[in-house]
């Protein structure tokens, strides 16, 4: 009877403790802004450049990739 009442307790408890961590893993989720988004205000922003201004946008990330 002991047993079963400690297990009973047990498996309540890490219920409501992995119901919790889920509810906070949901909340922080849905917080955080995608990558997605930013890559689409950066696209946005990049088409709104002038032709110039692109040209030099684009090569200057393409020198910091290669290490310059």
């Amino acid at each position: 009877m002991i047993a079963m009442s400690f297990i009973t307790k047990f498996f309540t408890f890490m219920a409501c403790v992995s119901g919790g961590t889920l509810l906070v893993l949901v909340y922080l989720d849905n917080r955080k802004s995608r990558i997605d988004d930013g890559i689409a205000q950066f696209q946005k922003h990049i088409n709104a450049l002038s032709p110039e201004s692109r040209r030099n946008s684009v090569h200057h990330n393409y020198d910091e990739r290669r290490g310059r």
